[in-house]
């Protein structure tokens, strides 16, 4: 089968890295960075590129499957002038972890048949193709997300897509799946960025000399790409926003309990941990 990957980042990379081992696939990519269209070409993860978006109305592109890796307002652009392969035989999907507002485009054009929308949870703050690695996905979730027009064969041809990068595939509505990601994944991010600037506000040299490694792993967020994240934050903004409000509630009655009920705070953090070590 055709796999066309439309973004040759650390993701859409790491898909044809992993797939290029089996002759079940043959691989193509579109890229604005010409560079990673040659690296993927030197290490033989892909077996050619397009020249255009436009080129999928080709006929040799029939039955494929679609896949865009590129940040979600990228993303959004994209899949709009897509538009001309909706309700064909050519599968699309995409690899972004919001999906409320793709999905207002999809509502546009009454839920297209043969698109899914897919989330591999795995990555690295690391960004590129020349960070891309075989088996990013091995083990990790991928959390597809579909309406009900979606036709079995395109659902069957995702699913195995995932299955096939050693994914765990999970179900899950897509408004669902932004209030989740919300708080599990996009929350800590804009702790790990809010942390920063409160350092950086301190204006003191070589604070890093006087930190453990937890502060630098933790700030290793911050290295992931501004311009996915400012896309991220920009189109799951309410859920965040509400994230953000009870993670507010959250800092102020740990201030309270620092400041006035210290007896309580050993008791409070020792249901913290093992709360914890039951869940994560």
């Amino acid at each position: 089968m055709k796999i066309i990957i439309i973004g040759l980042g650390l993701i859409g990379g790491s898909i044809a890295k992993t797939l290029s081992s089996s002759k079940d696939y043959e691989i193509f990519a579109f890229d604005s960075d010409q560079n990673s269209i040659r690296n993927a070409l030197d290490n033989q993860s892909i077996q050619g590129s397009l020249h255009s978006l436009d080129d999928l109305g080709n006929s040799k592109y029939e039955d494929s499957l679609v896949i865009i890796s590129t940040p979600p307002g990228v993303t959004a652009d994209i899949l709009r002038s897509l538009n001309f392969l909706f309700n064909t035989s050519v599968t699309i999907t995409d690899t972004t972890s919001t999906k409320t507002s793709l999905n207002k485009i999809l509502q546009e054009f009454n839920f297209p048949e043969n698109f899914l929308f897919s989330h591999p949870v795995a990555g690295s703050h690391l960004s590129g193709e020349k960070n891309s690695a075989t088996d990013l996905f091995n083990r990790k979730s991928t959390i597809l997300s579909y309406h009900g027009s979606a036709a079995s064969q395109h659902v069957d041809r995702v699913t195995s897509l995932w299955d096939a990068l050693g994914s765990k595939v999970t179900i899950l509505d897509a408004d669902l799946h932004d209030q989740i990601f919300a708080y599990s994944s996009h929350l800590p991010h804009v702790a790990a960025y809010a942390l920063l600037n409160t350092l950086k506000g301190l204006e003191q040299d070589k604070l890093s000399d006087f930190s453990g490694g937890g502060l630098g792993e933790f700030l290793r967020l911050v290295s992931s790409s501004p311009e996915m994240w400012a896309d991220i934050f920009t189109m799951n903004e309410k859920n965040i926003a509400i994230a953000i409000d009870d993670l507010i509630k959250s800092l102020d009655l740990l201030k309270d309990k620092i400041g006035k009920d210290p007896n309580s705070l050993q008791t409070f953090l020792g249901e913290l941990k093992d709360f914890k070590e039951s869940n994560y």
